[in-house]
């Protein structure tokens, strides 16, 4: 990355970050912002798998029932919580994987194409719909403050493995997928992470907004970060990999897709959650 690109991803980020952690004060606006994220990456994984084919109808569709199953999952839960849902809010899935072939069975004719289609909406669902989707467990569950620190948490990962590893990074983490990464900025997001995490608890705390994080619990999480943020990177970076794509889209200056934005996010969401239930309960 060029000094402009690097000038062009701060700025923006400055301008992005502060309204995505406002939209998470409150459980609608924090509903209206993670559908917007999951319609866009979706679109954007599905157009990664047929950008060959020619049928905008079928892909509209589909980022439609996508987003719209985490708009609706969201409104579950919370009759959920509150005893008035008779049925696991997580069905919703299924009923939007059922809608999405039925879709792609009524308005295609190729084998080829249905497959691929049926392909990228069911990753959709499970890998950017119902993993990010996690947010709204945590809001409910654990309150705004934990929430916001679970998505910053990734940002301060991100920022850290970037700079150190452009500065200092030799060993390859993964060289085959993503030659950029490297086990020196691995390690020191780890650490950014952690150093994060402990700040935001003592500010938090001292409002009475986030119950004590423990050492231990703030190097178990800061682990977990680090991991799971590189594992969704990966995954991100082989699906562009094998369909020959730089960025999974140019929505965001100095940052490519909205894909390329949430890739470690979407695998680190549903881990804060099933940490926040082990160590928190």
């Amino acid at each position: 990355m060029n000094k402009k690109e690097l000038i062009t991803r701060v700025l923006s980020g400055i301008i992005i970050g502060p309204l995505v952690v406002f939209s998470y004060l409150s459980y609608p606006t924090l509903l209206g912002l993670v559908t917007t994220i999951v319609m866009l990456s979706a679109f954007e994984l599905i157009e990664m798998f047929t950008k060959d084919v020619d049928n905008n109808l079928v892909k509209l569709i589909l980022t439609f029932i996508i987003g719209t199953s985490s708009l609706i999952y969201g409104f579950a839960l919370e009759a959920e919580y509150r005893g008035i849902l008779p049925f696991e809010a997580e069905l919703i899935f299924f009923l939007a994987f059922a809608c999405s072939v039925f879709s792609i069975l009524l308005l295609t004719k190729n084998t080829s194409q249905s497959k691929r289609f049926i392909e990228s909406s069911t990753l959709g669902l499970l890998y950017i719909s119902f993993f990010l989707s996690n947010f709204y467990l945590i809001h409910i569950n654990y309150g705004v403050a934990m929430s916001i620190l679970a998505l910053t948490s990734v940002w301060a990962y991100d920022a850290g493995a970037y700079f150190v590893g452009s500065k200092f990074g030799k060993h390859k983490l993964a060289p085959v997928f993503s030659p950029k990464k490297s086990w020196e900025g691995l390690i020191g997001g780890i650490f950014f992470t952690f150093i994060y995490i402990l700040i935001f608890s003592l500010i938090a705390t001292s409002f009475d907004l986030l119950s004590k994080i423990t050492w231990l619990q703030t190097i178990i999480i800061s682990i977990m970060v680090g991991f799971f943020d590189t594992l969704g990177d990966l995954a991100e970076s082989i699906i562009k990999r094998y369909y020959n794509v730089k960025d999974s889209g140019e929505i965001l200056p100095g940052h490519g897709g909205m894909l390329d934005r949430i890739d470690g996010l979407l695998t680190v969401t549903p881990m804060w959650y099933f940490l926040l239930r082990i160590l928190w309960v």
